[in-house]
């Protein structure tokens, strides 16, 4: 995180405590924003797979991807952590490519 985002404590703990959440929240809604973006993508790979006839599963990729982001992780996020938010967002993607859905209610 940049300084720019970092919070300064300085108020009461409740007052500092309530502008880290509402810092998090915004940085919630973005990853939420960024996480759809990437399904919207992914749907239109599963498109291109299908009427290519091309198997949704790509464990190379899969592994490819994981591989980048756990080097490219400077911390505090735990090899375990990133392992599990990325396997699941990946899941999710593959999904998306199967069922053909999708992102709803997002923009």
């Amino acid at each position: 995180m940049n300084e720019t985002n970092t919070h300064k404590p300085g108020g009461s703990p409740e007052a500092d405590i309530g502008m880290l959440r509402q810092a998090i929240d915004l940085i919630d809604e973005k990853i939420l924003g960024l996480i759809n973006q990437r399904l919207s993508l992914a749907k239109q790979i599963g498109d291109l797979k299908k009427h290519a006839g091309i198997q949704i599963l790509d464990s190379g990729r899969e592994k490819e991807i994981l591989e980048r982001l756990l080097e490219e992780n400077k911390g505090p996020m735990s090899v375990a952590g990133l392992r599990n938010i990325f396997n699941a967002i990946i899941a999710e993607g593959r999904n998306v490519q199967r069922t053909g859905e999708s992102v709803k209610g997002g923009s």
